[in-house]
């Protein structure tokens, strides 16, 4: 058994960083998914494959990274030859995290073609992805064959790792860009306002979604090409793939509404800020000559959003006396 070095925490701190956070946003991933299999039962068998194909992948990488760090923090504690070794750390991490972020980025060309029918753009994005998903496969293949332990690793993987992860950073920021114009595009030619509310959150989860990835890409870049002698970049890029998996659970889920079982009424008074109420000492049958504005909460019972309208006010005189809290119940299921 080898002596311990002394700088120990900066080469194990990052493997067990990466794995809790690996598993947390594999926890994530299970409930998007599941709220996914209650929300969307009539999706495409197309989109449905995509999206359990993903999680199968994820369970996957999750197993297995965890194995490779039980190897070195658990069974092989105090052995560093056993902390040093890779495992199976070359398929876990660059070559299954490349096959994922190549996947769902060639999915938001796709819907980048429907938005936009753009050819050469979708084709652009298709490209980088698929450069980029390479060169991490190609990266994986490299500590296979010819990397034996993490000292060796940025000398004889440098040139593959930077085009996996700047390029990935590319291409999730010419996504976002793409998709944000072609979003905000579409916002401003609609004039119904559940449209627009929808395609802001598009916006929001689109652009929030890059940009998370492309933050981390960045980062572990850096930390790649400037920390060469400790595992620094072990604790971001163990959490990629995830983030590219649960960033496009999120959009597909963001089409669930709430529902409601009726469609309701809401009185508001004019001059009030809440709903009339049988309010102490006022005597029943009163008549107040007051206007009301009435909002209508409208559930058709399709898979569009709850509509609301806005209806002019009128005087209560023309519909007799209100006694107690006022009540209506509108049927308009189809």
């Amino acid at each position: 058994m080898s002596e311990i070095p002394p700088d120990i925490a900066q080469l194990t701190g990052p493997l067990l960083l990466g794995l809790v956070g690996n598993w947390g946003l594999f926890g994530c991933s299970a409930v998007q998914v599941y709220l996914y299999y209650l929300g969307f039962p009539k999706d495409s068998w197309r989109l449905k494959a995509l999206v359990y194909g993903l999680f199968i992948w994820d369970i996957l990488q999750t197993a297995m990274y965890t194995s490779t760090v039980f190897a070195s923090l658990a069974s092989g504690w105090g052995n560093v030859a056993a902390l040093e070794g890779l495992g199976l750390i070359w398929f876990d991490i660059p070559f299954m995290s490349g096959v994922a972020s190549c996947i769902v980025q060639c999915f938001y060309a796709w819907r980048i073609y429907v938005l936009g029918r753009s050819i050469p753009l979708s084709i652009f994005i298709t490209a980088l992805a698929l450069m980029e998903g390479s060169a991490a496969m190609a990266l994986g293949i490299t500590i296979k064959i010819s990397v034996q332990t993490f000292a060796e690793l940025q000398s004889k993987t440098f040139v593959v790792t930077t085009v996996w992860l700047l390029g990935s950073a590319s291409c999730d920021m010419i996504i976002s860009v793409c998709m944000l114009y072609l979003l905000t595009r579409a916002r401003k030619f609609t004039s119904y306002r559940h449209t627009e509310n929808m395609l802001s959150r598009l916006i929001g989860l689109t652009v929030g979604g890059g940009l998370l990835t492309t933050s981390v890409a960045i980062v572990d870049a850096v930390m790649y090409i400037v920390y060469k002698h400790n595992n620094y970049h072990a604790a971001p890029v163990a959490i990629l793939a995830k983030l590219y998996t649960n960033a496009l659970m999120v959009l597909f889920n963001s089409r669930r509404r709430h529902e409601t079982l009726h469609s309701t009424v809401n009185y508001t008074w004019d001059g009030e800020g809440g709903p009339p109420s049988n309010r102490a000492g006022m005597p029943g049958g009163s008549v107040f000559n007051k206007a009301i504005s009435v909002d209508v909460n409208v559930d058709r019972r399709t898979d569009a959003p709850a509509e609301s309208f806005s209806m002019a006010p009128f005087n209560v005189e023309e519909f007799g006396s209100l006694e107690g809290e006022s009540k209506a119940t509108w049927n308009l299921d189809k």
